[in-house]
């Protein structure tokens, strides 16, 4: 998913305060295949422990475990991931919301950067997913050729109506944050013409009976009925969520806090899986962009 980041909404929309309803959530997780689980006799993880024993587990089958995607946000998203498990509330804030200067070789993200590194090495993510899309690990994980694949939410609904083997979700092991927000907003700017259409529309969206279509097919709504979600995998999905959100769990997305952001993310992280940067290289990189384009002062 291509995510926006304030600086391109605040081009749109202009200068000043602006406000914004979300409709729905989103927020990452870990996809997992249980018929690949079973067919190998591993253990779905409840800890990071136990969450890279699977991982060497089934590169010692002979399979890959993770889909990864170079080429789009999948792989930088584990990066960042795996530097939320190292990190905490103020380092978040540093980052996305300037309230404080990150390092970015600091113990979390040298930790996300050299973990990532390794896994490639390690095959865990394949060196060739650095030209992949996320379209095509989103495809390779529903034809059953990977048996995991962190990503978000947006996936969910698809998933649920086209694989076919068993599949379930887990949150990444090990880490009290994950990427997430409250989706992207529905803004009617101040000079827009029938304001009072669009409110009707952001009406009929937030209605009980709208939010409660969406949290049973794949969708994380923010004013659903929860006895009226029935599926038990939107359940869980939204159970999830909730607990991220009710504990200050939600670490927006590595791309926000600038702008060009996300294009760097990804040129400099396929360099990370081709081997041709290392983990130091990386992070320099990163803390570049990011000073250029942060503001000043």
């Amino acid at each position: 998913m291509r995510t926006t980041s304030r600086y391109d909404a605040q081009g749109v929309m202009g200068s000043g305060n602006w406000y914004g309803i979300p409709n729905y959530a989103e927020y990452t997780m870990v996809f997992y295949n249980k018929a690949l689980f079973d067919q190998h006799h591993i253990k779905v993880p409840t800890t990071f422990a136990e969450f890279t024993a699977a991982l060497k587990a089934f590169k010692d089958k002979g399979v890959t475990p993770l889909a990864g995607a170079g080429a789009e946000y999948p792989a930088q998203q584990y990066v960042y991931q795996l530097a939320l498990s190292k990190a905490d509330r103020s380092w978040v804030d540093a980052y996305e919301q300037y309230q404080g200067k990150p390092d970015f070789h600091d113990a979390a993200w040298t930790y996300g950067a050299t973990t990532f590194a390794d896994w490639v090495k390690k095959g865990y993510l394949a060196k060739s997913s650095s030209g992949a899309k996320a379209e095509d690990a989103g495809a390779a994980f529903i034809a059953g050729k990977y048996p995991m694949f962190f990503s978000g939410s947006w996936w969910f609904g698809r998933f649920k109506s086209e694989m076919k083997d068993e599949w379930g979700t887990f949150p990444f092991p090990g880490s009290t944050f994950t990427l997430g927000s409250g989706g992207n907003l529905w803004v009617v700017p101040k000079g827009a013409k029938n304001k009072e259409l669009a409110y009707d529309f952001i009406d009929i969206t937030m209605k009980k009976g709208i939010q409660n279509t969406l949290g049973n097919n794949g969708g994380v709504p923010v004013a659903a009925d929860p006895s009226a979600i029935t599926d038990p995998k939107s359940k869980a999905l939204i159970k999830d969520f909730t607990t991220y959100a009710d504990g200050d769990g939600l670490a927006f997305y590595p791309d926000w806090p600038v702008p060009g952001f996300y294009d760097v993310l990804v040129s400099e992280t396929q360099k990370l899986i081709t081997g041709s940067a290392e983990p130091d290289a990386y992070l320099d990189a990163l803390k570049k962009a990011y000073d250029a384009g942060a503001p000043k002062g």
